[in-house]
């Protein structure tokens, strides 16, 4: 069964084109506008997903996910991370040692699609 994918962005446009390329792909999508609606469905689910989590969201940020991701032991082993951000440049160093402790990739945005799909497949394959 391929992975699925769930695609946390408050950006309407942003969620419909990586969920099109993504199921073009052959994953399972489901998508969150905010990281409280994400939690509310990683959680919920029966489903084991990889997550790609937009850093600047309204309700619950990126940030405060990862947070919740640290807390919450069955977020962390139940599910993968990929924080997606056009602010990598400017993250905190306490927030990168985070991420990287908590085996967090980090994709920049603008992204090139091969590296969204090495990414959601490395992270798919640390799933199983």
């Amino acid at each position: 069964m391929p992975a699925a994918v769930l695609i946390v962005d408050d950006d309407a446009e942003i969620r419909e084109v990586l969920h099109a390329l993504l199921e073009d792909e052959g994953y399972h999508v489901e998508e969150a506008r905010h990281g409280e609606e994400a939690l509310t469905i990683l959680r919920g689910s029966g489903r084991r997903f990889v997550v790609l989590l937009d850093l600047r969201m309204p309700v619950l940020d990126g940030v405060a996910v990862v947070d919740r991701i640290e807390k919450e032991k069955a977020l962390r082993q139940r599910h993968a991370y990929i924080l997606v951000t056009a602010d990598n440049r400017t993250l905190p160093l306490s927030f990168v040692q985070k991420l990287t402790s908590l085996k967090i990739p980090v994709l920049s945005k603008p992204f090139e699609e091969h590296r969204l799909f090495a990414l959601v497949a490395a992270s798919a394959d640390r799933l199983h």
